[in-house]
């Protein structure tokens, strides 16, 4: 076990010292489009949300509770998914939520009632519900520490890069062509599962976790050949490291060294995710009640989209400089008042108020989904996250309801608000966690002092 534990430090400190490289740039560009599709795609059904509700004729509430069936079924995916693949590996997992999701996307399409629709969406969503997590989690895996927070945020960056996609796609298509040709787009991402075998290799972390420690050295070996470039590499430090098998990953997570900081961080993503979806979702269903026209509806969509690209990226330099917690609690405090900004703003301020919103909802939640894979380790690091991810579509599958029956029964006006009041919760939950993870390799952040 002696020389396991000293070749499996050797590894993680031969990734340590790899340079960012075209190896690390082929494996972030892969991660980055299939977050960019799944986001797309989410996004995508909130904006045919008003045609859809148009052709099955449903009102405000019954459109919401549309929504929510698709949110349910990302809630059980990001609990599944990020659990299988702390058992399974990253990469089989990676390729089988992009798979389920493009198939699933593009049957959306074909619906001919309110529960086929339900159906394929809901499956859907369960595929694309897991992408997320995996993904950032094997990102924040092959990224070095010193680099951890800009390669990951920017990766992340996909996410509102796929709502631009998105709001473009419905602006130039559904007026035209109508909703189901988006979804007939939404088979395009399957495309990716051909790379994924030539880009895409197994978490050298997860694999030592599972103690395949010659898989292991034999994947560092190729990344060093590829990342080096014919260069020599510096000497590598020493990470220290070990195979322990443990309990079932979801019971550990709330262990009581763990549950206190595991609360407060499923806090932090219920009310984000209430916040983000709500509007993801809803904010079509919101401006069409307050008389806007859909083409306009798409052109705010855009620009929250461009801002929250923006937004994403410096998250992720700005949390590499400065550190996680007070970024990211400055974007969640300042956030809430960004979105009362929104809910009051006319004019060409509502353009102006529409990027603040969107500069940290959901610019703020890419850093976060990396604080939370920095914070448990390997053997669970991905479970953490879907669970995190999970738990916060619960906010995402109520919200929509729940603001379906506010525009239904005359509160639209006090939508904006809730949002408001979720940030602001967010801010000091956020604050709570009470860990500095800045520059600090994985393996150090989580180790744990063994019993006597």
């Amino acid at each position: 076990m002696q020389a396991s534990d000293s070749k499996s430090a050797e590894l993680l400190g031969r990734l340590e010292r790899l340079p960012f490289s075209r190896w690390h740039r082929n494996l972030f560009t892969l991660c980055f489009i299939g977050v960019m599709f799944d986001a797309c795609d989410f996004a995508l059904f909130g904006m045919a949300l008003p045609p859809v509700a148009r052709e099955f004729g449903l009102n405000q509430a019954q459109a919401g509770l549309l929504a929510t069936v698709g949110l349910v079924g990302a809630f059980l995916g990001a609990l599944f998914w990020g659990t299988i693949s702390d058992y399974i590996g990253r990469r089989t997992s990676f390729a089988a939520t992009i798979g389920i999701f493009s198939v699933f996307t593009g049957l959306v399409a074909t619906s001919w009632n309110v529960l086929s629709l339900s159906i394929f969406r809901f499956i859907s969503n369960f595929g694309l519900g897991g992408e997320v997590p995996v993904a950032l989690t094997l990102t924040s895996e092959y990224s070095p520490s010193r680099i951890r927070g800009r390669m990951t945020g920017s990766m992340m960056a996909a996410f509102p890069m796929g709502l631009a996609l998105a709001a473009a796609l419905a602006y130039f298509i559904i007026p035209t062509y109508g909703w189901r040709t988006v979804f007939v787009i939404g088979v395009i991402p399957a495309v990716l599962l051909f790379f994924v075998r030539l880009v895409m290799p197994e978490s050298v972390r997860y694999l030592i976790s599972r103690g395949r420690v010659a898989e292991a050295e034999r994947t560092v070996a190729d990344i060093e050949a590829k990342a080096s470039e014919g260069k020599p590499l510096p000497p590598p430090t020493i990470v220290p490291s070990g195979v322990e098998e443990r309990g079932v990953t979801v019971f550990e997570l709330l262990t009581p060294e763990r549950r206190r900081r595991t609360i407060l961080l499923w806090i932090v993503s219920f009310c984000f995710l209430w916040a983000s979806n709500g509007i993801i979702f809803m904010l079509p269903q919101i401006l069409v009640q307050r008389g806007f026209e859909l083409r306009q509806i798409f052109g705010f969509l855009f620009v929250q989209a461009i801002a929250a690209f923006v937004g994403y990226t410096a998250c992720g330099f700005l949390i590499d400089r400065y550190g996680r917690r007070p970024v990211l609690f400055l974007y969640y405090f300042v956030g809430a008042f960004f979105h009362l900004w929104f809910a009051y703003a006319s004019g060409v301020w509502i353009y102006f108020a529409i990027a603040a919103v969107g500069w940290v909802n959901p610019g703020v939640y890419g850093s976060n989904g990396i604080y939370v894979s920095e914070l448990y380790p390997t053997h669970l690091r991905a479970t953490a996250v879907g669970w995190f991810f999970g738990i916060g579509r619960v906010g995402s599958f109520l919200a929509p309801a729940v603001v379906g029956f506010m525009l239904q029964y005359g509160l639209g006006a006090y939508v904006l608000h809730t949002f408001a009041l979720t940030f602001l919760i967010a801010s000091f939950a956020l604050w709570g966690v009470g860990v500095e993870t800045k520059g600090r390799v994985l393996e150090q952040i989580t180790a744990e002092p063994k019993p006597a």
